[in-house]
């Protein structure tokens, strides 16, 4: 059978020609002149520019090109062949890394969000304890109150004394109590005046009074807060407090304060309604009041 390469070679020696001369009259790179010849269809360019070499050759030569294109069909049918199969096997190739690529961006996507969510978690939980950490400053050393009143203010004539531990078991009615012990009897006297009507306010305390009696504190809560109070010299006592209570204290010289939220309460100081602290919600530090 006739081969397109030998009908090339065969047509262009018998003419006395070289490939150097081919190529000056196709314009065709020597290179593929020889592939043509040696039907190394794998050095030659695709397959259309291909079929544009074999009729140019042929013309150049002489020789029929419809025949040599019959030849060229022959000759290449099973090296395109295989070659279409590697350009689809190929083709799958990058689909499937198309594929994989596409999956991990997901599963990147998927793992960023999760870590955003997880981070704005912790973020979150980490602002609420802080927000909590300022009720556990003064939980180092336990409280022992004495002589303080804490109740709602239809109940403000109950009087606690000398309590020697702190829980805020419910008492009658509606009033909150800080109570455990009972304390020794004392000479109450006439009931103090409910603090819930204006008509019954306690009158000025005598000049000698207010200069050698004990300081009276009492704070009145509008709002939730807590209340560090210091009498004289001894040991701070820490409450915590809800809108409606009542804490009543004494002390010699003076009293040391500091206010959770400024703007949540009333002080009174021997009956004597003091100007605020603060504004609703500052904490207030060493706020010292003296006779």
């Amino acid at each position: 059978m006739t081969s397109l390469g030998n009908t090339f070679q065969t047509a262009r020696e018998a003419q006395g020609l070289t490939l150097e001369q081919m190529t000056s009259r196709t314009r065709i790179q020597e290179s593929h002149l020889k592939a043509l010849e040696s039907e190394s269809f794998e050095e030659l360019p695709e397959r259309v520019f291909t079929k544009g070499f074999v009729l140019a050759y042929a013309r150049s030569l002489g020789l029929d090109g419809e025949e040599c294109l019959r030849l060229f069909e022959d000759c290449s049918a099973s090296f395109y062949k295989k070659e279409k199969e590697n350009k689809r096997m190929w083709k799958m190739l990058l689909h499937k890394e198309d594929v994989q690529k596409e999956r991990m961006s997901r599963a990147m996507v998927v793992l960023l969000v999760g870590g955003l969510l997880l981070l704005g978690g912790m973020v979150l939980l980490q602002q609420q304890l802080l927000s909590r950490s300022v009720f556990s400053l003064f939980s180092q050393q336990p409280v022992e109150p004495r002589d303080e009143v804490v109740s709602k203010p239809d109940h403000a004539n109950a009087v606690v004394e000398d309590r020697r531990s702190f829980s805020t078991a419910p008492q009658d009615g509606d009033s909150r109590v800080v109570n455990t012990e009972p304390a020794p009897e004392m000479d109450v006297g006439t009931p103090t005046p409910s603090l819930s009507s204006p008509d019954s306010a306690p009158g000025p305390a005598s000049a000698t009074d207010s200069e050698t009696g004990p300081l009276d504190l009492e704070i009145r809560t509008l709002d939730t807060t807590w209340v560090v109070i210091r009498s004289d010299e001894g040991k701070p006592k820490e409450f915590l407090l809800q809108a409606g209570d009542v804490v009543r204290r004494q002390a010699h010289d003076r009293f040391l304060l500091t206010l959770g939220n400024a703007g949540g309460i009333e002080v009174l100081l021997n009956g004597e309604l003091q100007d605020p602290f603060g504004e609703s919600g500052a904490v207030v530090r060493d706020v010292e009041l003296r006779r």
